[in-house]
């Protein structure tokens, strides 16, 4: 999120785009605390494994749930059809190729890094340059303000 040029040409309100890059910065500040937990608790390599191919089509199918939600509820396509306000495959391809979401090929090459045996959470996003967005956000400024 805090890389994607294309966010920045997709004409989003400032405000969210903001909101959606803090969250990233946020996410990234706590991204270890989960797996760090569940490796104190059980250190099997089978464990861990297991659990992401139990959990992976749960998040695919709660990112879709959301979605549809979201363009569900969306004000502004209210006026749109309703085939047009649930999602479709060809729409994210689409934001794939404008740099909005991670592509397929984006998602699969990241999420396979999880099966490496020298995988860490921290490896995961940079902290500094979460803490630079979160010093330069508007949004963050505004409420330390």
């Amino acid at each position: 999120v805090l890389n994607a040029k294309g966010l920045d040409k997709a004409g989003m309100h400032p405000t969210m785009l903001d909101l959606l890059r803090w969250h990233g910065a946020e996410e990234v500040e706590h991204r270890s605390v989960a797996y760090d937990v569940m490796r104190y608790f059980d250190k099997r390599e089978t464990r861990r494994i297991r659990t992401q191919i139990v959990v992976t089509p749960v998040l695919v199918w709660l990112w879709i749930r959301g979605t549809r939600f979201l363009m569900r509820n969306d004000p502004e396509l209210a006026a749109q059809a309703p085939s047009r306000r649930r999602p479709h495959l060809s729409d994210f391809i689409a934001a794939g190729k404008r740099g909005t979401v991670p592509t397929s090929f984006e998602l699969v090459k990241r999420m396979s890094t999880y099966f490496s045996k020298s995988y860490h959470p921290s490896k995961e996003g940079s902290t500094a340059q979460a803490v630079q967005y979160l010093a330069s956000s508007p949004a963050a400024q505004a409420a330390a303000r």
